[in-house]
């Protein structure tokens, strides 16, 4: 029988504790995250706060973070949580990174900022970690125009505080694709974050033997918005309007546009940090951002393999990492965001309001 090797690492990434476990079951979902249990021989060595790493057959299948610790007489269980949890914390963040389209404010630079600031320049020992955050090296490959309509909280302050993981990583995934891989090395005692759009493509025939397809919902509505028309409350007789282009680019020209009309109208007040005409049409352009980058589609496709499927490979596969799935004679496309896994199965999850779906017939 094939087993589950746990092993325990305190703050440093310094060896602790290890341990073979039989059952297990890990959901690992970018998107959303929970907590898991695992039972393992009794030891006071693993403490709230240490990371958790589990492999299979050498390879790595998680990291995270232990949550609680509950010791036993003859046994000990152990709450953990995905690495991403460290990030579940709130920021003071600066709205008027929104709408920039310089490198310097990239979504990209943007994450990896708040991550240096809080865990590696916090000034708190306790709270820093060792980490190494990248970001892509060549300009073409930041994402330098997004915005997800986050206003000020206070009138000329340009600030707001937000849920660091909630709001700002996981819309990243959502909308413009831009994941934070995390990948821990035990022998420099780093955590390394590759924060960025996953490269390189990958496919599943979910037609084969080796997958079973258990969930396949797919909304089959047009792709989502590709005209939008923002009202000004403070008056509503002033408007702008967005259109997308047959690139998949949008601004204000009513040219090459995409077709059959999806419409939809949106209202947002002038931004209080701005003066005059420049207060709605900033406040404007956020909105479109918010809504015309990236679509959200509400659907669920979930394929189950083994964990050492040799044609799908489950271990190698990383969050934000573009999909062709065939089903059926159908191609869908998308990218994955979690993973639940078991000691007989790994289920990868592309989940509800997270994929992005185009139908086509696959190639014969």
């Amino acid at each position: 029988m094939q087993q589950y090797r746990v092993e325990f690492f305190d703050q440093t990434l310094t060896y602790v504790h290890s341990d073979v476990v039989e059952n297990i079951a890990i959901d690992d979902d970018y998107l959303s995250i929970q907590s898991t249990l695992v039972e393992i021989s009794s030891t006071t060595l693993v403490k709230q706060g240490h990371f958790i790493r589990i492999l299979r057959d050498e390879k790595d299948y998680f990291f995270g973070c232990v949550t609680d610790v509950s010791p036993g007489e003859y046994t000990t269980t152990v709450a953990f949580k995905p690495f991403m949890a460290i990030f579940d914390t709130d920021i003071l963040f600066n709205t008027s990174y929104q709408t920039r389209t310089t490198v310097e404010y990239s979504l990209e630079n943007a994450i990896k900022n708040y991550i240096s600031e809080l865990y590696l320049t916090s000034g708190d020992s306790l709270q820093n970690l060792p980490l190494i955050v990248n970001v892509p090296a060549s300009e073409s490959e930041h994402t330098v125009t997004w915005g997800m309509n986050i206003k000020s909280d206070t009138e000329g302050a340009s600030r707001a505080i937000i849920g660091f993981y909630s709001v700002l990583i996981v819309n990243a995934l959502k909308k413009y694709g831009v994941a934070i891989n995390v990948v821990p090395n035990f022998s420099t005692k780093k955590i390394v974050l590759n924060i960025g759009t996953v490269s390189g493509s990958f496919v599943i025939d979910a037609d084969l033997d080796n997958v079973t397809v258990k969930t396949m919902k797919v909304d089959e509505r047009p792709d989502g918005p590709n005209k939008l028309v923002v009202y000004n409350t403070s008056n509503y007789n002033s408007t702008m309007t967005f259109y997308v282009h047959t690139d998949g680019s949008w601004d204000t020209d009513n040219v090459d546009r995409v077709y059959p009309v999806v419409r939809e109208i949106r209202a947002t007040a002038p931004d209080p940090d701005l003066s005059g005409s420049e207060a709605f049409t900033y406040a404007a352009i956020s909105v479109a951002y918010d809504v015309l980058s990236g679509v959200e589609w509400n659907n669920l496709i979930e394929l189950e393999c083994a964990p050492n499927d040799p044609l799908v490979i489950p271990s190698e596969i990383k969050v934000g990492q573009p999909a062709a799935i065939f089903f059926k004679g159908d191609t869908y496309i998308s990218i994955l965001t979690g993973k639940t896994i078991t000691f007989e199965t790994v289920t990868l999850i592309f989940g509800s309001e997270r994929i992005r779906y185009s139908k086509r017939k696959a190639s014969k």
